[in-house]
């Protein structure tokens, strides 16, 4: 879900360098490869007019990590655990709620956002909507990673 929003919200602030500049992915820890989304996710996100269908769980991995500039968890605790594993993604990687924190800005909610798995479509909606609100800090240091290449 998260990828998915963020893809959006910077579409819609970036126009088109959102799809030639940056490459977004999704992965976890404990992933199924493979594996669709949660009907329940598709729902709350085909509310949003985004469509989940062709999302196809991934494994993180070193590469992926090394890769990347930027590295988002939704906990601190994922954060913790991926920096532990890979430390590739040491200085790189954030829990949503800390990005508020290096922009500058409080956080949105109330820090950690929790796995809705396996739990109610009101569960996820209220997941969706913390991670929308986690986005702005989000978008602020994808742009100030993008002015840095520039």
């Amino acid at each position: 879900m998260a990828a998915a929003e963020l893809r959006r919200a910077l579409e819609r602030e970036l126009g088109e360098r959102a799809s030639s500049e940056i490459e977004i992915a999704s992965a976890g820890l404990a992933a199924v490869p493979g594996s669709l989304a949660t009907p329940q996710a598709m729902a709350v996100l085909r509310e949003e007019g985004l469509d989940l269908t062709k999302h196809r769980a991934q494994q993180v991995s070193k590469d992926m990590l090394k890769e990347a500039d930027l590295v988002l968890t939704m906990t601190r605790a994922q954060k913790e655990r991926v920096v532990e594993e890979y430390p590739v993604a040491r200085g790189k990687t954030w829990a949503l709620a800390e990005v508020a924190a290096l922009e500058g800005v409080d956080p949105p909610g109330p820090g950690d956002i929790s796995d809705p798995f396996g739990q109610s479509e009101e569960v996820y909606r209220r997941v969706r909507d913390e991670i929308k609100a986690a986005l702005g800090p989000v978008i602020s240091r994808i742009k100030k990673l993008l002015a840095e290449k520039e």
